[in-house]
């Protein structure tokens, strides 16, 4: 991962099309209601790591036609809407772009950005 200062701009291709793929950095959440929103980017990956599964609270979708979240059923709307009761297993991992994340009661998680 590149150490430039200054936004995506000045960043090598390569450098960059990392950044989208969540080397920009990561969060760990494992408390209830607890929302994340990065300042720069946008939660590109999120991994499990909750023994007895992870729910969320939050999921916002930067963009609900085309990715899973809390209100719609994510591209095109072809999908099922998440409920705040739908648990994901340990070790998954979802890739989408989040604008806002927060866990319910169950698990725990990294989100990466990106």
């Amino acid at each position: 991962m590149a150490t430039q200062n200054g936004g995506l701009k000045h960043y090598t291709v390569q450098e960059a099309q990392n950044s989208s793929m969540g080397q920009v950095g990561s969060v760990y959440l494992d408390t209830d209601s607890t929302i994340f929103t990065p300042t720069n980017g946008v939660v590109v990956a999120i991994t499990m790591i909750g023994g007895s599964g992870t729910d969320f609270d939050v999921l916002t979708a930067e963009d609900s036609s085309k990715y899973i979240n809390l209100t719609t059923g994510g591209y095109e709307s072809k999908g099922d809407t998440i409920s705040n009761s739908d648990t994901f297993p340990e070790g998954l991992t979802i890739f989408g772009r989040w604008t806002s994340v927060s866990i319910n009661t169950n698990g725990s998680c990294i989100c990466y950005i990106g």
